[in-house]
């Protein structure tokens, strides 16, 4: 074999194996890749399944609903608080039409109440000035009819005394003289007695008067204000406001009942959502951890005509995917009719192959990419150095048959 032969083969070879080198590692890291994938699909497909379980659905339903209730619940709160804060606006503001009303009312009737007793004091000053006044008048007629009488016996005195100037008729007359006097100075005492109680008569008659006007007025006024400023109608909104207010305080506690309820109906379906969750979680744990190595009754292996080798497609990959990522389904089984290589005119029988999950295949029995890639290589190496070597072989003969 000649020199450039040699570095041709080496050189084939070291391309060979640099090219193997690589293949091998591209398909480690495409086998890294596909066996994330497979676990993350076989994550989120078990997360799935669980939410997907009915006892799952229907626990999310109840705490779809406990939510609803809660939400009503405290919006009912909010509008019977609304309510109740409207009430007892309305409430204050009955009470303050009748605190204005009754005060109004008040005052006019607290001034007919003094109009009245003015009227009645002014009544009960007159009859005593009245009273008086005819006392004086009385004193006044006496004091008139003593004068009258003291003035005839003062005439006879003087009569007397002028028939005859003697000293008894003049002691007498002087007597009766001083005695008119003391009549007639009874009577002007008597007369403005009687006059002063003229004055105090008129003017109790005056305040009479007067009280009566007020009284009069005193009295529309207290009428107008039971008209205008009535206390009855506002006295009844009074109490049908209060009647509200009381219905809506009972209103709020009705519905704070039930947001105390709802929330706990609420956390009662949470809790449970959880526990289903939680025991859908386990059983579908618990199935996928099951061996699946043995073989469903009434299942043939499948023969490989090109091998000669027996193979059994119910094998698990329990060893190359995690336990809990592993998910169990159910296929139906499809038929493949394998046809036989020799030359015997008989039919070959159908074999039933059952398919096995996407996510549970074992890795061992797939082809491998780097070994497909390395003996591939292996094969071109040979069939190159097989050519380079008949080329050479072919040369080599040339040189001997022309030398000979």
């Amino acid at each position: 074999m000649s020199k450039a032969l040699k570095i041709v083969m080496g050189i084939t070879m070291l391309t060979g194996g640099i090219m193997a080198q690589k293949m091998t590692v591209h398909a480690a890291e495409s086998n890294t890749r596909t066996g994330q994938a497979v676990r993350m699909n076989g994550t989120v497909s078990l997360a799935s399944q669980v939410e997907n379980n009915p006892a799952v659905k229907a626990a999310h339903y109840q705490v779809t609903q406990a939510v609803q209730a809660l939400t009503m619940a405290t919006t009912a709160v909010k509008t019977a608080m609304s309510d109740l804060q409207a009430a007892q606006t309305t409430l204050d503001a009955a009470n303050k039409t009748l605190a204005k009303n009754q005060k109004i009312q008040t005052h006019m009737g607290v001034l007919k109440q003094a109009a009245t007793d003015r009227h009645v004091k002014a009544t009960k000053a007159l009859d005593e000035q009245l009273a008086t006044k005819k006392t004086s008048q009385t004193a006044v007629t006496t004091a008139q009819a003593a004068v009258t009488k003291s003035q005839a016996a003062v005439q006879v005195a003087q009569s007397n005394f002028d028939k005859d100037n003697s000293a008894a008729n003049k002691v007498t007359l002087q007597t009766t003289q001083a005695k008119l006097k003391t009549v007639q100075e009874t009577l002007t005492a008597a007369q403005a007695n009687l006059d002063k109680t003229n004055e105090h008569v008129m003017m109790a008659e005056e305040e009479l008067a007067n009280a009566k006007i007020e009284v009069s007025g005193t009295s529309r006024d207290f009428q107008m204000a039971q008209r205008d400023y009535d206390i009855v109608q506002p006295q009844a909104a009074v109490n049908q406001a209060k009647a509200a207010v009381t219905a809506k305080l009972q209103r709020v506690a009705g519905t704070q009942d039930q947001v105390v309820t709802a929330q706990r109906e609420l956390s009662q379906a949470q809790a449970g959502l959880t526990t289903v969750r939680a025991r859908t979680l386990a059983t579908l744990t618990a199935a996928a951890e099951k061996p699946m190595t043995e073989k469903p009754v009434g299942e043939r292996p499948v023969v490989s005509h090109s091998t000669g080798t027996s193979t059994s497609t119910n094998q698990s990959s329990s060893a190359s995917v995690p336990t809990a990522q592993r998910v169990v389904t159910t296929q139906p089984r499809q038929a493949t009719t394998v046809l036989r290589t020799t030359t015997s005119p008989a039919m070959a029988k159908p074999v039933t192959q059952q398919t096995v999950p996407t996510t549970a295949t074992k890795t061992a029995t797939l082809p491998q990419t780097g070994e497909q890639t390395n003996r591939v290589l292996t094969v071109l190496g040979f069939v190159l150095l097989a050519a380079t070597s008949l080329f050479g072989f072919s040369k080599q003969q040339r040189r001997h048959k022309t030398t000979d």
